[in-house]
């Protein structure tokens, strides 16, 4: 298994050469929450589709 900073780096350099900074950041954010999804996934740390759009509905009234 990798470290936190070697799996980084490779995503760093997987992107093009005209990456910008904000580009990059964009990806390694995308990057660690969709990690933090899955783990919360794997941990059974889910909740029903009804339910979420329950949740949304409530923050229109």
């Amino acid at each position: 298994m990798s470290t936190a900073k070697e799996e980084l780096t490779r995503l760093i350099q997987g992107q093009p050469e005209d990456s910008s900074s904000e580009e990059i950041v964009r990806e390694l954010a995308f990057h660690v929450m969709v990690e933090r999804g899955l783990a919360d996934s794997d941990a059974g740390r889910v909740i029903s589709n009804d339910d979420m759009a329950r949740r949304i509905r409530s923050w229109h009234g």
